[in-house]
């Protein structure tokens, strides 16, 4: 029921206002008011009769103030509403309603939601049938179909948006076919998206046909409110660009994000879309290693397909490493085997050039920088320990890349495709019969099909490989000239690859590396590698569902087939992983189709091909809604003649809650008048009031001015953020730098700790710069480690296993660059069983913890000189080894340490009681008795502490070659 623009939700509680006589017949009596008599009390037994008293009526205008709040408490029951837009009468028994759902409706979509019931609530008290369509997900043979307001409701329920544009040509086929009776056509509201699109002319044109003489209405967003796309160019550069454009234009302000398959924000940008401007682009700078471990670019704040741009494979950016047989010409540059090369690649990845003619001193440069490819230029063979350390490269996952020369038709080495024939193959040359050949068309199984071979290009020289023994090995042959002879070989080696061009890299062989054919082999080739470029890919077991596996699949090396890129050339791409209407990735819907290959760069989403990943896991492709070039326009409906109403402006409002505070104002005006009343004094004599009265009477008019205040605040209330709060614990742990330990539980454990950390807090502040302040005990499952550079966690025999939270937020402190100090204080004991360096206690005690592998701490290791020179790390016993993160030889990923937590072990293990031998009394002196080397055995335990902590504080910088002359200088003396 309604009443102009005020409708209720239960109308039948209004029945209630007949009532309003019977409160008025019970309320308007008062009590009398109390009379105050000063008498002995020998006058109680005086005047004993009984007089019948008539009581006082009330003031007419106390009981009419009571009656309005009785109306306004039963007519805030009734759940009125008021609707601005139900203001006007409905004009049609019929309400056609559209519904734009594609994904410039996701960001906005709840507003929506909104708009959509008011409607629906509206038709329902006009009693409207009503016929709804969304454009986005429309049926092929729907059909309109005239529904109750409530079944009508139910349908709206299931209106999501969807990752694609709306077919809103297909809505207006449709419509076409309704043809109304005289006088019975429709009301018409469209809910548009703002956005203009194939179609939206003629579904205008339609709505408005089928509105004539009734009310036709296009609801829109607020201005600079409407949908953003996203678009990026990430492969434009080293940078990730992102495109970002408006259909309304500026002023717009926002923030760019760019993801990793984890979900986490690597790094964001502000953008601003000057006024009048429809696009704009952002550019965002990350260290390689986090570039490459960006999937997705995405608008903060706007939660749509269209605001979300998926990177794949071919925005990876690459390290190439070139070399030469030949140090570099500087003064000819064209001359140099390198040049063309690194003309190639710079555009698409970074370019290192190490060619000082020293084979072993480039390769170790080139591979300290973790590329991804290698390419080698006129080398003959390989020294056999950089021949081995290649082959362990290669095997990982790199692609190391020959050009042929002089010093290769000498035969090569292992590190080769095929192998070759002695002596190189002339053709044009003064004594050859055999002209200059040209490239013959590529196969259809090579990575280069589909390119354009240049008429222009000649091969005058190459190097051959030997049939007899190609025959017999798994070499593929990627390109040949046009008398058969391999141009391009490879062959797969573990999870990389050997390729081989049979031809020089500069111009003395071929034209080849001048043209811009070189450029796309070079492209082509660059696809395969994978894997060793120290990026550490994003990873994880939380299923399918997530991101991160999208990460995996387009950041990887196509591993499947043996020829990948002509795998997921040929054929069909089927859809992997796809984007929701709110730009999020999961499994694709069972209506989507596969996607053309050839066509995937210039295919535009539909609804049987959405936004997302196509192809085989590990060789995916990406299709986004917004391209390079895709602009938008803004939806221009005012040719129709329909009503354009803002969607913010047009909200119904409960009137529950602003009825019932009203009444609660009310009540305390109510209140004060009764106390005035009671009192026995006129109404409006205020001063005769006393002083009680007086407060009471100031304390209800401000409480009614505050209901009053929040009556007229319509806008959205913003409560006091109180978890923020800063606990006296981290307070205390912030503000100066302190060590910590792990408080057991057994009270004689806890205080041998703190003594033990205290005197080697003192030890610290008199040797060193360092100051710590007193140590603090730190309990393991409830307080914030992030405070503290390393704990002492002394180990009971009788520890328990922790829990896996306690377990989750140790792991995250150690892998966050925290040093954990594990002392079992039971030197005696064998260390063997469970990780390396762990007693029995300790094995239970953190079993399941991912902990790295351990060695004892070697004779270079950092340990040893971060601040004294030490060989043993003895505590107050003298038996056991101090037990370190392993480091890794430089050919495995121990390499890589210098990426993560500078190289600092972030768990070390110990059963010498170092506590013990730290330990001191309020008057400074030692508690304990260090066995068996006594007082200068508690001395090299201090060294030991003070090492351990600067080692924590300033990483591994000690182990840079600056500091060698003068380590060496003072272990000579």
């Amino acid at each position: 029921m309604s009443f102009a623009a005020i409708g209720f939700i239960q109308p039948l509680i209004l029945a209630a206002l007949a009532l309003l006589p019977l409160i008025w017949w019970l309320l308007r009596f008062t009590p009398p008011s109390p009379a105050e008599v000063a008498f002995p009390a020998v006058r109680l037994l005086l005047g004993l009769q009984a007089n019948e008293e008539t009581p006082a009526r009330s003031p007419w205008w106390l009981t009419a103030l009571r009656m309005l709040i009785a109306a306004l408490i039963i007519v805030a029951l009734a759940s009125p509403v008021f609707n601005p837009q139900s203001g006007a009468t409905a004009a049609s028994p019929n309400l056609l309603i559209v519904v734009d759902n594609g994904w410039a409706s996701a960001s906005r979509w709840p507003q929506r939601q909104e708009m959509l019931d008011a409607v629906l609530q509206q038709a329902d008290s006009h009693g409207q049938t009503v016929s709804i369509l969304a454009t986005a997900s429309l049926p092929a043979e729907e059909t309109l179909q005239a529904l109750s307001p409530a079944t009508a409701r139910q349908k709206a329920a299931g209106f999501e948006p969807q990752p694609f544009s709306p077919n809103r040509l297909n809505a207006a086929r449709l419509l076409s076919t309704v043809k109304p009776g005289s006088g019975n056509g429709y009301d018409v509201v469209w809910l548009a998206d703002g956005v203009d699109s194939s179609g939206a002319a003629d579904l205008a044109a339609e709505l408005k046909r089928l509105s004539a003489g009734h009310r036709f209405s296009v609801m829109t967003d607020a201005r600079k409110t409407g949908a953003l796309g996203l678009g990026g160019q990430s492969n434009a550069g080293k940078e990730l660009q992102a495109r970002i454009v408006s259909a309304e234009g500026g002023p717009r302000k926002g923030r760019v994000s760019a993801l990793s398959g984890r979900g986490a924000r690597l790094a964001d940008a502000p953008f601003s879309l000057a006024k009048g401007k429809h696009e704009t682009q952002v550019t965002i700078n990350l260290p390689l290693e986090l570039r490459n471990q960006v999937t997705r670019l995405e608008i903060s704040g706007e939660p749509s397909a269209g605001a979300t741009h998926l990177l794949d494979a071919s925005t990876f950016w690459q390290r190439f490493g070139i070399t030469s047989g030949e140090a570099r010409e500087a003064a000819q540059p064209l001359l140099s085997p390198t040049h063309y090369i690194e003309r190639a690649l710079s555009p698409h990845g970074e370019v290192t050039v190490s060619s000082t003619g020293n084979i072993k001193r480039d390769t170790s440069a080139l591979l300290e920088r973790h590329p991804t490819i290698l390419i080698y230029a006129n080398i003959g063979r390989i020294i056999s320990s950089t021949a081995d350390r290649l082959k362990k490269w290669v095997r990982k996952g790199g692609v190391l890349v020959r050009f042929a020369g002089p010093r290769l038709e000498k035969g090569g080495d292992t590190l080769l495709p095929v192998p070759l024939r002695r002596g190189g193959r002339a053709m044009g040359g003064a004594l050859s019969w055999q002209t200059p050949q040209a490239l013959a068309p590529f196969e259809e199984q090579s990575p280069f099909y589909g390119l354009t071979i240049p008429e222009d290009v000649k091969i005058t020289r190459q190097v051959l490989a030997d049939p007899a023994a190609t025959q017999h090995s798994k070499a593929q042959v990627w390109a040949r000239l046009e008398d058969g002879t391999p141009l391009v070989t490879a062959a797969r080696q573990g999870a990389g690859w050997l390729v081989l061009f049979h031809i020089s890299a500069n111009s003395d062989w071929s034209n080849l590396p001048m043209s811009g054919l070189f450029v796309q082999m070079l492209r082509r080739t660059a696809k395969f590698a994978h894997g060793t470029s120290g990026v550490t890919q994003d990873a994880s077991s939380n299923g399918e569902q997530q991101t991160n596996d999208a990460a995996n699949a387009t950041k990887t090396a196509e591993s499947a087939a043996a020829t990948p890129a002509a795998s997921s050339r040929a054929g069909l791409l089927a859809p992997w992983r796809a984007l929701d209407g709110y730009g999020r990735i999961g499994q694709p819907p069972v209506t989507a189709n596969a996607l053309p290959a050839d066509e995937a760069s210039d295919f535009s989403p539909d609804a049987t091909h959405p936004p997302g990943y196509y192809g085989k896991q590990g060789q995916t492709r990406a299709l986004n809604l917004i391209g390079a070039e895709t602009s938008l326009k803004a939806l221009d409906v005012t040719a129709s003649g329909a009503q354009i109403i803002a969607y913010d402006a047009r909200k119904p409002v409960m009137l529950m809650p602003w009825l019932l505070l009203a009444a609660l104002g009310l009540f305390a005006v109510d209140a004060l008048l009764t106390l005035t009343l009671l009192s026995g004094a006129p109404l409006f004599r205020w001063s005769r009031l006393s002083k009680a009265q007086a407060g009471v009477a100031l304390m209800a008019l401000g409480l009614a001015g505050l209901v009053g205040a929040a009556c007229l605040n319509v806008g959205p209330a913003h409560a006091q953020d109180t978890t923020g709060s800063i606990s006296d614990f981290a307070l205390r742990s912030s503000l100066k730098t302190s060590l910590a330990y792990v408080l057991t539980g057994d009270p004689a454990t806890d205080e041998l700790s703190r003594k033990g950390l205290s005197g080697l807090s003192k030890k610290l502040t008199e040797r060193t710069a360092a100051e710590p302040a007193a140590p603090t005990g730190v309990n393991i499952e409830r307080d914030e480690l992030v405070f503290f550079p390393l704990l002492y966690w002394p180990v009971r025999p009788e520890a328990q296993p922790l829990s896996d939270a306690t377990l989750a937020k140790i792991d995250a402190y150690m892998k966050q660059g925290g040093m954990i100090i594990f002392d079992t204080q039971d030197y005696q004991s064998p260390m063997g069983g469970g990780l390396g360096g762990q007693s029995t206690a300790l094995t239970k005690l953190i079993g399941k913890l991912d902990t790295p592998r351990l060695e004892p701490v070697p004779a270079k290791h950092v340990l040893t000189k971060s601040f004294y020179l030490l060989r043993t790390f003895p505590g107050r016993w003298d038996g056991g080894a101090l037990w370190v993160e392993a480091q890794g030889s430089a050919e495995d990923d121990g390499s890589r340490r210098a990426l993560k937590s500078d190289g600092v072990s972030s768990i070390l293990i110990t059963s010498n009681d170092l506590a013990g031998a730290w330990a001191i009394s309020d008057d400074g002196r030692p508690l304990y008795a260090c066995v068996p080397g006594g007082e200068t055995q508690r001395e090299m335990a201090y060294r030991t502490g003070i090492n351990i902590v600067m080692y924590a504080l300033t990483g591994n910088y000690k182990a840079d070659q600056v500091h060698v002359p003068a380590l060496l200088q003072r272990l000579g003396q």
